[in-house]
């Protein structure tokens, strides 16, 4: 090259382009390489397939319209108790109803970060039979 091309390539203030073009000598290649080589390799996050996160997604639908049944129940309900400490606890019980489905799929996911997916699975499909709205799905 000649230097009315160098002169082209570069702005006023830099180092000259011939300088920046050239390689490093091959030691500092070679050593640049050796630590590259030996730098701890981060684990890499594996990905979940697709139909799973789908299942997943349904299934969460499915806890967030148990909690809504929940709430319809618990708003019909005109039960109320002589006692304060009754009252207290009934209303007390009405609260762990409607946070019970997402709780126990909070819990699930949390705990199971390490599981098998069939296990989080079967877990979440537990769930769904242990928070079920009997009182909505009765009519009571």
């Amino acid at each position: 090259m000649t230097d009315d091309d160098d002169a082209a390539l570069a702005w006023a203030g830099d180092e000259p382009v011939a300088e920046a073009l050239e390689a490093p000598p091959v030691a500092e290649a070679s050593e640049a390489q050796g630590e590259a080589l030996e730098a701890p390799i981060a684990p890499t996050k594996t990905q979940i397939p697709a139909p799973l996160l789908i299942t997943y997604g349904i299934l969460a639908g499915l806890y967030l319209i148990y909690t809504i049944g929940w709430v319809i129940t618990i708003t019909r309900s005109t039960t109320t108790l002589p006692t304060l400490l009754g009252e207290i606890m009934f209303q007390l019980g009405e609260f762990l109803a409607i946070a019970s489905p997402a709780v126990w799929f909070a819990a699930v996911v949390i705990l199971t970060r390490r599981s098998k997916p069939i296990i989080r699975l079967l877990l979440l499909l537990a769930g769904l039979v242990a928070t079920i709205p009997w009182p909505f799905l009765l009519g009571v």
